[in-house]
């Protein structure tokens, strides 16, 4: 099975940008110790002001594991709460050639 790549892009408000990436910091730790988890790197849009989020999982079972980790909807609702509703949009990625 190919690996999985997306960004995770999460618009976040200038006012909750601290507590936000403190959440975020915190699951990443989770996320990187999943089995099947190549790569969760956390950014900060300096353009938008949006969390960026680059993965890899190393196939589709990884990811499916992911999604379906409890710690996956805490967080999110964490940061719903958070961010007013808000939450990411993801970009599922192919290697070109």
């Amino acid at each position: 099975m190919p690996q999985i790549d997306l960004i995770a892009t999460i618009p976040v408000p200038p006012d909750v940008l601290p507590a936000a990436s403190a959440l975020l910091l915190e699951y990443g730790e989770v996320v990187r110790a999943e089995p099947g988890n190549a790569r969760f790197e956390a950014y900060h849009d300096q353009g938008n002001g949006a969390m960026i989020v680059v993965e890899r999982y190393v196939d589709a079972d990884a990811f499916e594991a992911h999604l379906s980790n409890p710690a996956n909807a805490v967080f999110n609702a964490k940061l719903a709460q958070v961010l007013d509703g808000g939450g990411s949009s993801l970009q599922m990625l192919t290697p070109l050639g």
